[in-house]
């Protein structure tokens, strides 16, 4: 996957990075064209962000999750494991 040469993240190059080059390739989803009705609107495909987004739905809700880059690129995805500490290893 290489790195966009505009847009969002543009200048971090995400193409060579350890978690894009192992990781699956990642569906495409289409971008929000027009007014949709929701039960929760999730702003930022994080970790917190998509379990909030997981567990609504889970329960029923009609979930709308906004993201304005890749899913779990931010600093869910490049924190090094912080989060959950065994993963940097």
């Amino acid at each position: 996957m290489a790195s966009s040469s505009t847009g969002f993240n543009s200048g971090l190059d995400i193409g060579k990075s350890y978690y894009v080059a192992t990781a699956n390739p990642a569906p495409d989803h289409p971008a929000l064209a027009s007014d949709v009705e929701a039960d929760l609107v999730v702003v930022g495909g994080g970790c917190t962000g998509l379990s909030a987004a997981l567990h609504a739905a889970e329960r029923g809700l009609k979930v709308v999750l906004l993201e304005g880059g890749k899913i779990g690129w931010g600093a869910s995805g490049r924190n090094g494991g912080q989060m959950i500490p065994g993963l940097r290893k």
